[in-house]
């Protein structure tokens, strides 16, 4: 195919994967076997495996190459070499249309678990070869896409993709062929993340909303909430501790929402997910690890307020509650628990109930049918997603919910003869933490987490967050 082409990117969620090697060095017969791999397990695989003939020097190109369609086995002459042209081969024409038709046919099929092509080179780097083909391709949607390319050129066509490459494995590593079964599998159980944690995420910018916009106590129900998705979508995982990334794409989510974008929501969620990724990396998949974690996610529910509060307030909050406490007793004759034993007991009844939730949902093993469904289908009613800038997080400072504590406070170290200075340097203290941490929080823009992983080369959680975003524009 003489021709350039115009670079497609892959939506975001898919897998690119890159097999590199100098020509001679097995990266065909490493794409072969992998087909083999995931045809025996009963997967779907698309793609061409180039098939070199008469190969005069190793480590050079051969005389002939022809393709075989995997989905059908068919093999079609591709290119002769040619010396009197520069690079030195002659494309079938009648088999460039057929490519054509092929990719065509692709499009009109559910989206590719696996996609072969094999091999990308000189030619591909000038947008000729198969990269016309590119653009029918990536609208295909493929889940994982594997390219052979030729070594030193990754970069050059990572430029013509339009994408970088999230893994290159070199086809002389002896682990190659298991690296590519396992980011395979890994694609799978990433999806699975994202899902929940989409539908996670769904369930914060819905419930969790609509019984904040109420002024009602959300974080027992939607703590327990949590711990359950949290059990669903690790189950079977082959490393539970994935499951810590259901509640940042779930806090992420809620983030952009219109009654979910304030500090406290938004950490409590990813607070819960670190606590709970903790128990069952340390503990396994058990009964022991889930219930802790399930009782760390409640109680962190319970207590996440009083912790923020107690940095943005210090002791003085320690100090306005016994006054007020003494002065229950002296005027009503009314006796109320220390700060501490209320506290406790408020952490653990959320702990109790999200424990058994935990519990609850490790002895299901997956979620009813009814919460299946819509977890599958992500069939939520949440509102759109707005574009939100760092500054416009100072809107926090607007929500009376936000200086009611630090009131009632004043209020109650003022009447209790505490000096106006005093008071002023709690009141200086409060904004100047407020204005750090809402300053911290800014600089999280959930839109923008799949990007900066997927640059580190944590791809998997990049794809889950990827997915659950896509999935949540697309129903808008």
């Amino acid at each position: 195919m003489p021709h350039a082409t115009t670079p497609a990117t892959l939506p975001s969620p898919s897998l690119l994967i890159a097999v590199t090697g100098g020509p001679g060095s097995s990266k065909t017969h490493l794409l072969a076997e992998l087909a083999a791999a995931q045809l025996a397990r009963g997967q779907r695989v698309e793609g061409v495996l180039a098939l070199a003939v008469g190969r005069r020097v190793p480590h050079e190109g051969a005389n002939e190459y022809w393709l075989r369609l995997i989905g059908t086995g068919r093999e079609l002459s591709w290119a002769v070499r040619d010396e009197s042209l520069n690079p030195p081969y002659y494309f079938e024409p009648e088999t460039e249309k057929k490519l054509q038709t092929w990719a065509a046919r692709l499009g009109s099929l559910p989206p590719a678990p696996l996609l072969l092509l094999d091999e990308f080179s000189k030619f591909e780097a000038k947008g000729q070869g198969l990269m016309p083909l590119w653009p029918v391709l990536a609208a295909s949607a493929p889940h994982v896409v594997v390219i052979a390319v030729r070594e030193g050129l990754v970069g050059e066509i990572e430029q013509v993709l339009g994408r970088k490459f999230d893994l290159c494995i070199p086809s002389s590593d002896p682990a190659a062929l298991s690296r590519l079964g396992r980011a395979c599998e890994d694609f799978g159980e990433w999806t699975r993340i994202g899902l929940y944690g989409g539908a996670s995420g769904g369930l914060e910018m819905t419930i969790g909303s609509a019984l904040h916009a109420l002024k009602l106590p959300s974080g027992l129900v939607m703590s327990s909430l949590q711990a359950a998705m949290m059990v669903f979508a690790g189950t079977g995982l082959s490393q539970p501790g994935r499951v810590v990334w259901v509640p940042f794409i779930s806090g992420g989510l809620k983030a952009l929402s219109p009654a979910g974008n304030r500090l406290r929501p938004m950490l409590a969620i990813m607070v819960q997910g670190l606590l709970f990724g903790a128990s069952v990396q340390m503990l396994g998949w058990n009964f022991v690890a889930l219930g802790l974690g399930g009782a760390l996610v409640g109680a962190w529910a319970a207590l996440q307020g009083f912790f923020l509060q107690y940095l943005l307030l210090g002791q003085d909050l320690v100090k306005a509650y016994d006054t007020a406490v003494l002065w229950l007793a002296d005027r009503w004759h009314i006796s109320a628990p220390g700060l501490p034993w209320l506290v406790g007991a408020w952490a653990v009844l959320h702990a109790l109930v999200a424990a058994g939730s935990a519990l609850t949902a490790w002895k299901l093993k997956q979620p009813p049918a009814a919460l299946q469904e819509l977890i599958e289908q992500e069939n939520l009613s949440t509102p759109p997603l707005p574009v939100r800038r760092g500054w416009q997080r100072l809107r926090e400072f607007g929500q009376w919910q936000f200086w009611l504590p630090l009131l009632v406070v004043v209020a109650i170290l003022l009447s209790s003869g505490q000096p106006w200075e005093s008071v002023a340097w709690l009141a200086l203290r409060f904004v100047a933490v407020g204005c750090v941490l809402i300053a911290l929080v800014s600089l999280l823009r959930p839109a923008r987490w799949a990007e900066h992983l997927r640059k580190r080369g944590w791809w998997g959680p990049a794809l889950a967050f990827s997915g659950a975003l896509r999935r949540r524009e697309t129903r808008q």
